[in-house]
C-alpha cells in the first residue's frame, strides 16, 4: 500500500516509563520510512539540554539542540543522607540557595516552584495533610475516584463545607447564600415551598452558619467529626449516605459500649474505618489537600507532569520515602548494571522531571551512599563537579557557574 497508506508514529520513547504497551516501538521498521526527530528542544535552557542529552546517551543516542535564544540556565544536585531528619527543611534551604546562585528570588516562594516527589505520600507530608491523604488513600477501592477528586466522602468537605467557612470567614454574604442556596435542606425548593416565612428561613441559615464558624472560636482546630455532626445537628446541608452513620454518631457511640465492642469490630467495614480514621483528623487539612488533588499545588508527582513546563523545578528523589517498586533512584546511581527494567524505567522518568525546566533544576538525590551516587554522576558525565553538592550547610559558599 506504499503511496496510498500514511502511517504516522509520533512520540518520545525515552519517556515511555510503564512498562504497558508495545515493546520496541519504532524498532526494525522498514528502511523506506522516514524518521524524522525533534531535534529543537523550546523548553529548556543550555544546561538543561546538556543534562538530558548526556542522560539519554546510553538510550537511544538522539540529541537535541536548544533555541537559539535559549539562557544558560543552572542545575545543581544536593546528594542527602536518607535517614535525616526535617527534609522538608532542607528543601527549603536548598531552594533559596538556588536563589542566590540564579539571582531569582522567585525560588524564595513555594508556589513559584513546581516540586516533584515520586510518590503522593510524600507531597502530603510536606503540604500538611497526611494524616487524611492516608485515611482515604489506603481504601483500595476509593483510590481512583480520591485522586480524581470525585469521592463524595471527601467532595462533601471540599466543595461544600470548605467554600462555605472560607466565604463566611471573609465576609462574603453573597457566596454564602449562593452555597447555601445550592446545597442546605433549609433553602430547598421544598423548604421554600412550605414554608410561611422566607426571612424566617434565611436567619436559620444565617445562625446555623454562625453556629459553624463558632467551631474555630478563640483558635480552636475542629476535626472533620466536630464539622460533620455540627452540620449534621442543624440540617446546614445535605450529608453524604456513607458518613450518615458517622453524622449521627451511631458508629461513635456503639464504639465506646464495651459490651458491644466485639459484635461492632465484626460488623464494621474497611469503608467505615477509612471514614473514622478521615474524620478524626483536623479540618485545617482539607484545604490543602483540595488544592493539591485539583493540581493547582506547587508539588506533583515524578510521572504526573509529561508535556508540562515550569520555569524553576526541585525533583525529589527518595526511594526510602516513597516505598515504590517500579522506579528506584539508588539502582539508578549505581546500584545496578545498566539495561536492568527498573534501572531503564528510573532513567527515563529521570529525563522526565529533568526536561520539565524552563529556567532552573535543582534535584535533591537522599541516599544511604552519598558518595557512590557522586561518583556515578560525575563519571557519567551527568554533571560538573561543582555542581554536586554534599554538604547543605556549605552550598552558600559554593561558587556558581
Amino acid at each position: 500500500m506504499s503511496g496510498k497508506f500514511l502511517l504516522g508514529l509520533i512520540g518520545d520513547t525515552m519517556q515511555r516509563i510503564y512498562s504497558d504497551g508495545k515493546d520496541g516501538l519504532g524498532e526494525n521498521l522498514p528502511k523506506d520510512w522516514a524518521t524524522p526527530g525533534k531535534i529543537l528542544n523550546y523548553r529548556c535552557p543550555k544546561r538543561v539540554v546538556k543534562l538530558i542529552n548526556k542522560v539519554r546517551s546510553t538510550t537511544d543516542k538522539q540529541e537535541q539542540v536548544p533555541r537559539p535564544t535559549a539562557c544558560d540556565g543552572f542545575v545543581r544536585l544536593f546528594i542527602l543522607p536518607s535517614d535525616m531528619a526535617e527534609k522538608p527543611e532542607a528543601e527549603r534551604a536548598i531552594a533559596a540557595y538556588m536563589a542566590d546562585i540564579t539571582g531569582d528570588e522567585k525560588w524564595t516562594q513555594p508556589r513559584e516552584i513546581k516540586t516533584l516527589t515520586l510518590e503522593h505520600r510524600m507531597a502530603a507530608s510536606r503540604l500538611g495533610f497526611l494524616d487524611a491523604f492516608i485515611a482515604l488513600y489506603t481504601h483500595e477501592s476509593w483510590r481512583t475516584s480520591f485522586l480524581e477528586g470525585t469521592l463524595p466522602v471527601f467532595r462533601f468537605f471540599s466543595e461544600q463545607v470548605l467554600p462555605l467557612v472560607r466565604a463566611k470567614q471573609a465576609g462574603d454574604r453573597f457566596a454564602v447564600a449562593r452555597i447555601a442556596k445550592t446545597y442546605s435542606p433549609l433553602l430547598s425548593q421544598e423548604a421554600l415551598r412550605q414554608s410561611k416565612d422566607n426571612k424566617l428561613l434565611l436567619q436559620n441559615v444565617s445562625k446555623a452558619v454562625d453556629g459553624l464558624l463558632e467551631l474555630w472560636k478563640d483558635d480552636a482546630i475542629p476535626s472533620l467529626l466536630e464539622v460533620l455532626q455540627f452540620v449534621a445537628s442543624v440540617n446546614l446541608l445535605e450529608i453524604p449516605e456513607a458518613l450518615k452513620p458517622h453524622a449521627s454518631g451511631t458508629i461513635e457511640a456503639a464504639a465506646e459500649n464495651t459490651s458491644v465492642a466485639n459484635e461492632l469490630e465484626d460488623r464494621q467495614t474497611e469503608r467505615d474505618i477509612a471514614i473514622q480514621a478521615f474524620l478524626n483528623t483536623p479540618f485545617s487539612q482539607i484545604e490543602p489537600m483540595t488544592e493539591y488533588l485539583s493540581g493547582k499545588a506547587h508539588f506533583d508527582t515524578h510521572q504526573g507532569v509529561k508535556g508540562l513546563e515550569f520555569e524553576r523545578v526541585m525533583v525529589i528523589m527518595d526511594d526510602s520515602e516513597a516505598r515504590g517498586f517500579m522506579f528506584k533512584y539508588e539502582d539508578l546511581f549505581g546500584g545496578k548494571p545498566s539495561g536492568d527494567k527498573t534501572v531503564e524505567a528510573t532513567k527515563r522518568l529521570f529525563y522526565v522531571t529533568a526536561s520539565r525546566a524552563e529556567k532552573s533544576l535543582v534535584l535533591v538525590a537522599y541516599t544511604s551512599s552519598a558518595e557512590r551516587v557522586k561518583s556515578f554522576v560525575l563519571t557519567q558525565g551527568w554533571f560538573e563537579p561543582e555542581e554536586v553538592i554534599l554538604d547543605l550547610s556549605n552550598a552558600a559558599a559554593l561558587p556558581a557557574n
